[in-house]
């Protein structure tokens, strides 16, 4: 008490601070046992939410008719977008196959005449993929079909040398099913059976795949202008993309080449009229006394590019399909 009375001003500040820590950890409690409670809510109704996500729909009439609803929704967005996208593509014209041979045979000469132009280099049996037809006629039924796929091969070849393509080493395709020999009962029964499981199909996949030679800048506008409709009229999909150095290795040391010095001509050559003798000449280029040995070497690129082709069936097909365990 002696000590309080001496010391007044510090005590009522030390009073203070005590009576102020004990209202700060009075509410820093409160705000604890309320975060704690808030916490534990959550948590359960997160748990709650995952288990009505995870549960199975009651089988009532009310959960049948919303689920009716949504699907015919979404079958009615999936077949307005199905039906732009058959409107974007090119047509499939009517071609005799005779007539394909020609056109086929008429676009290999374009081709070639094009890649001289764009110093492309292209194989020496190309044929876009069609080796077969350039001395054989197709089938009459898969003339119109082919003569279709061919425009794609011709856009997707003619997008290689706008961008830069250094060479083509492999161009291959995928043949059409109608291309093919006809399957027997059996295996056409298992894939009915699988297209039944998987619901109707609404395009056709045709693999395409491609080696090429480039560099760096030309593939990364290969691969933009590919998406692009500009450039690239057909629905193209990029499955796969493997990229090589032309070289793996670097070179040895005996094959690099440091090119030799040009000596300067003694008293700056002979010239017809003598020049000034206050003419101030430039010092002599340095030696060379080094040379890029890698970066300079170009790019293997393997890609497996997909075209699509929408059939009528994808701006009709989801409306009649049937509901999940209905």
């Amino acid at each position: 008490m002696d000590w309080i009375r001496e010391n007044k001003p510090l005590a009522a500040i030390l009073g203070v601070i005590t009576a102020g820590s004990l209202a700060l950890g009075y509410l820093l409690f409160g705000a604890w046992n309320s975060y704690s409670e808030v916490k534990e809510s959550y948590l359960a109704q997160g748990g709650q939410v995952a288990a009505l996500k995870s549960s199975r729909l009651s089988p009532d009439e009310n959960n049948l008719k919303a689920k009716r609803g949504l699907v015919d929704e979404y079958a009615a967005n999936v077949n307005k977008l199905g039906g732009a996208l058959l409107i974007l593509q090119p047509p499939v014209l009517p071609v005799k196959d005779i007539e394909f041979q020609t056109k086929l045979k008429a676009k290999i000469a374009e081709a070639r005449k094009s890649a001289v132009a764009s110093k492309t280099v292209l194989p020496a049996e190309f044929a876009f993929g069609f080796d077969e037809y350039t001395s054989g006629l197709p089938k009459a039924e898969a003339a119109a079909e082919l003569s279709s796929y061919l425009d794609a091969m011709v856009e997707l070849v003619k997008l290689f040398m706008t961008c830069g393509v250094q060479s083509v080493d492999v161009l291959e395709r995928s043949k059409l099913p109608m291309e093919q020999e006809p399957a027997s009962a059996t295996s056409q029964q298992r894939r009915g059976q699988q297209q039944t499981m998987v619901g109707p199909q609404i395009f056709e996949k045709r693999e395409i795949s491609v080696i090429l030679t480039l560099d760096q800048g030309p593939l990364q506008l290969l691969i933009s202008r590919l998406a692009n409709p500009s450039d690239m009229p057909f629905f193209t999909s990029l499955r796969l993309l493997r990229v090589e150095n032309q070289m793996p290795e670097g070179p040895l040391r005996a094959d690099v080449r440091v090119p030799e010095a040009v000596a300067p001509v003694e008293g700056g050559g002979t010239t017809a009229a003598a020049p000034a003798a206050d003419e101030i000449k430039p010092p002599p280029p340095a030696p060379v006394d080094s040379v890029p040995v890698i970066g300079r070497e170009q790019l293997k690129v393997r890609m497996e590019i997909d075209l699509l082709k929408f059939i009528d069936a994808a701006k009709g097909a989801s409306a009649s399909t049937p509901l999940p365990g209905r």
